[in-house]
């Protein structure tokens, strides 16, 4: 099957499935409907019955024509008022009505577009590879590390081992753990040993160890 067939079977099944989510919305959309109408004509009762109450009660503006009547009595220019309750404000308002969202713009046909290349993403993975390559410590790498420290010397303990760069010091904290179970271990010519105590330093704090060269039966003679 070419390239242009693959593309137009995926644009169909995209399409597909799209028209799926369509169908779904597009049945939402007479509750949706429902819904709102029912909260028109419970705003239309709400403010009827507040308008009735007003009406056959006695509203504010007869209560203040009643209060302004009895302060002109009074014949002072400044009178003390104290209100017997909190003022509140009014229960209901316009704030408090709900207002229907204004109708949404209907959806632009468009082509599906490959999205672009982020241009950092190349520097990303090639510094999370190059990392993960220095973390993951080879037996080889250690084998090369171990190698440099001894320089001819029968045995190095921790202490003696200078650390120059960040692969030393994936590749010093890695010796340890080779010794971990038996508390010594082969590597190459060399032997790995835990000793007691810690080793400290500049760079990391791990458990004390050594390397020794690896005696034979060759050595022996």
């Amino acid at each position: 099957m070419g390239a242009g067939s693959t593309v137009a079977t995926a644009e169909e099944r995209v399409v597909a499935e799209l028209e799926k989510i369509k169908s779904v919305f597009e049945d939402v959309g007479p509750f949706m409907d429902k819904i709102e109408d029912f909260r028109d004509r419970l705003e239309r009762r709400i403010r009827t019955t507040v308008h009735y109450m007003d009406v056959m009660g006695e509203g504010s503006a007869e209560r203040i024509v009643r209060l302004i009547e009895q302060l002109s009595k009074i014949g002072r220019d400044e009178v003390e008022i104290r209100l017997g309750s909190p003022d509140v404000g009014l229960p209901i308002t316009s704030l408090a009505l709900y207002t229907p969202p204004p109708p949404k713009a209907p959806p632009e046909r468009t082509r599906f577009k490959v999205p672009k290349q982020d241009p950092y993403l190349r520097a990303y993975v090639e510094a999370t590879t190059e990392f993960d390559r220095m973390v993951r410590v080879s037996d080889q790498r250690l084998l090369e590390f171990a190698r440099r420290q001894m320089q001819g010397r029968d045995a190095v303990s921790s202490a003696e081992i200078e650390i120059e760069s960040i692969p030393d010091l994936f590749a010093y904290r890695a010796l340890p753990n080779l010794a971990a179970v038996g508390r010594s271990v082969r590597l190459g010519e060399f032997t790995i040993r835990l000793d007691e105590g810690r080793t400290a330093n500049d760079w990391i704090d791990v458990t004390a160890f050594r390397i020794e060269r690896t005696r034979t039966t060759a050595d022996a003679a």
